[in-house]
């Protein structure tokens, strides 16, 4: 079988057959033999206490960002980011443990921001990518934007 479209996964239950033990269409998948791919929504209280394990608490933003690879620049746009990382959607897939160069011009002052980052995970086209390289004043720059920014948690 070839491997599932965007966004779906194999069903668990069937293991993919699409059928239960008896021959019938599997309830999870009705048949199909995939399961959409969804992020767990989790109470209020859990998601706060994730969010203070992070290193960096994680602040919703919309900026453009190109990101350079070998195989040529991708652009798309941070729709998360912190002190350590950032959470972007990009025009393709990148894999897992790929290392990039990442460009953004962060606001007030539109400093740009020119980082190594790290591929942490990547759910169809959204990235969590961790920065390998800042400078001080580019972590400083971030430090700024960031204080202006409603966090993910909702929090502050």
């Amino acid at each position: 079988m070839d491997s599932p479209p965007l966004g779906y996964t194999s069903c668990e239950d069937c293991r993919g057959s699409g059928k239960n033990e008896n021959g019938d269409p599997c309830a999870k998948c009705k048949g199909t033999r995939l399961v959409a791919v969804v992020e767990p929504e989790y109470p209020e209280d859990e998601k706060k206490l994730a969010a203070r394990r992070r290193r960096f608490p994680r602040y919703v933003t919309d900026l453009p960002i190109t990101v350079n690879r070998q195989e040529g620049d991708l652009e798309g746009y941070c729709n998360q980011i912190a002190e350590g990382g950032l959470g972007a959607f990009l025009a393709e897939e990148v894999p897992v443990g790929s290392v990039v160069l990442l460009q953004l011009a962060v606001p007030p002052d539109s400093t740009r921001l020119l980082a190594e980052a790290v591929v942490r995970y990547q759910i169809g086209f959204q990235h969590g990518l961790e920065f390998l390289s800042l400078n001080e004043a580019e972590r400083a720059a971030l430090r700024k934007f960031c204080k202006e920014l409603p966090s993910v948690t909702g929090g502050g």
